[in-house]
């Protein structure tokens, strides 16, 4: 009879052992990933996130405007727009911009907390 060759079986011991080792080289490499990751936001070298990537409604910046009982130059001077972008804007020569929209639509939905915003920020 041919002798059969013993197929190597791990020792429990040795399983349990290497396991552990694996889940924690595993963590190391995530902590050290992270480590990386933290360095680079504080030295401002990290690529920037997406925030948001849909659109940003059209805001009638005419009628905000008038229901905040403001003319082109408060608006502007209040808001911190070039007089001529509000301009344009109403008069449909151009579109504000993206940033522009958001603000826009921020002093829309709550006018009083952007300006508490820009006085505490200024």
């Amino acid at each position: 009879m041919a002798k059969t060759a013993k197929t190597a079986r791990p020792d429990r011991h040795t399983a349990e052992v290497s396991a552990p080792q694996t889940s924690q080289s595993r963590e190391a490499a995530r902590d050290a990933q992270a480590l990386h990751e933290m360095e680079a936001d504080i030295a401002g070298t990290a690529p920037l996130e997406t925030v948001a990537s849909r659109e940003v409604p059209m805001v009638d910046v005419v009628r905000l405007r008038k229901s905040l009982g403001m003319s082109q130059e408060r608006f502007c001077s209040h808001f911190g727009f070039r007089l001529g972008s509000v301009r344009n804007w109403e008069q449909g020569r151009r579109l504000p911009e993206r940033p522009a929209r958001i603000l826009l639509r921020m002093i829309e939905d709550d006018p009083e907390r952007v300006e508490r915003f820009l006085r505490e920020a200024y």
